[in-house]
């Protein structure tokens, strides 16, 4: 148990100190602790990329603590937090939404605790850094085998504050999703899955219509870039399992202005086959 893998994410970057003293607490309390970092490129504040950078990587990794911290509201009456997956991990940060939607990866909420109890906290807790005072020791408490229950108060895990997005809505033909992340790359990872598109009547190779803001744009649902000539647009699975869309060789959020949180809809093929 002592050997227990904790990840770290986080918005801080690696130009402060704000990491190596996360990960100096947590070491501290466990020295054997196994620490993955996930990211800490996390746009500040960004609290949807946050929660789907975990939600993307957790599945991937061992059974384990799994501390995210992307906080704009630290130091507020928001609450600091840790669930139990059905997996059998733990998640530890704010209750914000960053954690919610990596717990059902993990095969949803089974357990909520309200962390409360400070004999498990660095103190005096600093109002700004509960990263480093709360949530650190939390998580390596717990992978040094400290009951959840013994740090804070259960709680009701529909009392949680909601994940940052759902599912795509389906109706009318069409299946209208929202921008949940623009990669690296530029390609738009949708909160629409595969099934939603086959369920629209598209098969692999198929022209697909999207709308994308004030424009309608053709592409071909691919399963990867070089399905598709150079410079043409593709909707196909990400790694993640959402759908996304991208351009081969290029950026789709640089071609279409298209941000997290803009809506792209995907139309069945009545608009594209003139049916």
């Amino acid at each position: 148990m002592t050997e227990m893998i904790i990840t770290l994410m986080s918005d801080f970057g690696l130009s402060e100190e704000w990491v190596g003293a996360v990960k100096g607490v947590i070491l501290s309390i466990n020295p054997a602790a196994a620490i993955v970092d996930i990211s800490h490129d996390i746009p500040p504040f960004d609290i949807g990329k946050g929660a789907f950078v975990l939600a993307a990587a957790l599945p991937y990794m061992p059974m384990g603590v799994h501390v995210a911290v992307v906080d704009p509201g630290v130091g507020t009456r928001r609450l600091a937090i840790a669930l139990v997956t059905e997996r059998g991990d733990a998640l530890v940060g704010p209750d914000n939404g960053l954690l919610i939607p990596a717990a059902a990866r993990l095969g949803g909420v089974k357990k909520a605790y309200f962390l409360d109890e400070q004999d498990f906290f660095r103190t005096p807790v600093h109002p700004t850094f509960h990263a480093r005072d709360i949530f650190a020791p939390v998580a390596a408490h717990l992978s040094l085998g400290v009951d959840p229950l013994e740090m804070g108060e259960p709680m009701d895990p529909d009392d949680l504050v909601p994940a940052p997005w759902g599912r795509a809505r389906e109706g009318e033909g069409a299946v209208y999703a929202m921008v949940i992340d623009a990669d690296r790359f530029g390609s738009l990872r949708l909160n629409a899955y595969p099934e939603q598109v086959r369920a629209l009547g598209h098969a692999e190779g198929a022209r697909v219509l999207l709308g994308l803001g004030e424009e309608d744009l053709e592409a071909t649902l691919a399963s990867t870039f070089g399905d598709v000539e150079a410079g043409a647009a593709l909707l196909f699975e990400d790694s993640s399992g959402v759908m996304a869309a991208g351009v081969s060789g290029g950026s789709m959020a640089a071609r279409t202005g298209i941000r997290a949180g803009d809506i792209v809809i995907i139309y069945g093929p009545g608009p594209v086959d003139g049916g």
